[in-house]
């Protein structure tokens, strides 16, 4: 990635945590001062402490998460965020391990997070953490921070705090951070909420194959690049390029007046990655130019807004005793067709009324 695109805050040093409360076997006790000051100097574990903080939902913790997120905000938002996704098989763990380390030893200067969001156990919704196991040379480097996160059923296979956790992580001076999805099976709106552009992989296939990414993915994607482009490969490769190309024809971005740009790259083999590095660039430059950079930051900050809201909102249905009740009795209705869902919303939306009238 161009260095020119980079907007570093400060040259904050990674290394081993400082954290003088830690004690091996036991999880230090940051306070939020702590956690706030430690994380502005680059302490790697305090960040990791700060967005398991912001990640959970225990009242206590939301109440310091939301103290803490108020005080490094004035530090956070000079970082390109990039979110990554593609088709099931295409290689995001390796292109991100391969294409993370080609981009730090390009930038001497740059500071890369990788917020990896994992698909969660069904059964106790943790991360199955497998990103981070396999992203080993990237995850030993010193200006590189890899955060595998549970996507816990969030909408687009993101993860709800991931937004947090981009703010910690721009506060604790990286230049750049990608955030790499679940996959296209779910929904990938969410992320692209998220993030200054939005990279989709894709490889090597056939006309059939690509048929069922061209609706959705390419009214989000800015940036496509098509992996496993070598050797015996580089012929599909082409002709997927030019399948996509064709598919973006029937794509209209009138609003950010830009046209997604296709690049064959190998993860495998570290191939493309200057031609990638250049058309992200391009994209973030000529953001900034239609001005629809600092617009869509404007609008996802509203977005999130109102996610916050609706999320405390159901935190405190869940807290009271009487709405719960009713909810659950509502529910229950529903599903015996008691009521219809419609009937039955208006029902709980006059009791809510009511008890506030109250």
């Amino acid at each position: 990635m161009a260095k020119n695109t980079l907007h570093t805050q400060k040259s904050a040093t990674d290394g081993p945590s400082v954290n003088p409360k830690f004690q091996a076997g036991k999880r230090p006790a940051w306070t939020v001062e702590e956690l706030e000051r430690a994380i502005l100097v680059g302490d790697r574990a305090a960040l990791a402490a700060g967005i398991t903080l912001v990640e959970s939902e225990a009242a206590e913790d939301v109440v310091k998460a939301g103290t803490l997120l108020e005080k490094l905000l004035p530090h956070a938002g000079n970082s390109v965020r990039l979110g990554i996704s593609g088709v099931p098989g295409v290689g995001k763990s390796t292109f991100l391990e391969s294409y993370g380390v080609h981009y730090l030893e390009s930038n001497e200067k740059a500071r890369l997070a990788v917020l990896a969001i994992d698909p969660s156990s069904s059964k106790s919704h943790g991360a199955i953490l497998g990103d981070k196991t396999r992203m080993v040379e990237l995850g030993r480097h010193e200006r590189a921070f890899i955060r595998p996160t549970a996507s816990s059923g969030a909408l687009g296979g993101v993860a709800r705090a991931t937004k947090a956790a981009i703010v910690l992580c721009e506060a604790a001076g990286y230049t750049h951070v990608f955030v790499e999805t679940v996959g296209v099976g779910q929904s990938e709106t969410t992320v692209s909420q998220m993030v200054d552009a939005f990279l989709f992989l894709a490889m090597p296939g056939t006309g059939d194959e690509l048929q069922g990414i061209k609706k959705g993915i390419m009214e989000m994607a800015d940036l496509i690049a098509i992996n496993k482009s070598e050797g015996e490969h580089a012929p599909a490769a082409k002709r997927t390029r030019v399948e996509l190309q064709r598919a973006l024809q029937l794509s209209t971005r009138d609003e950010f007046n830009w046209t997604p740009t296709i690049t064959l790259i190998s993860a495998l083999e570290s191939q493309g990655f200057e031609e990638l590095d250049a058309a992200i660039d391009q994209c973030i430059r000529h953001s900034r130019g239609q001005g629809w950079f600092d617009e869509k930051r404007r609008r996802q900050s509203e977005y999130w807004f109102e996610v916050e809201v609706q999320h405390a909102l159901r935190s405190v249905l869940r807290r009271h005793d009487g709405l719960q009740a009713a909810y659950d009795d509502l529910r229950a209705k529903v599903g015996q067709s008691e009521v219809g869902p419609l009937q039955a919303s208006k029902l709980f939306i006059e009791e809510l009324k009511c008890r506030l009238d109250r």
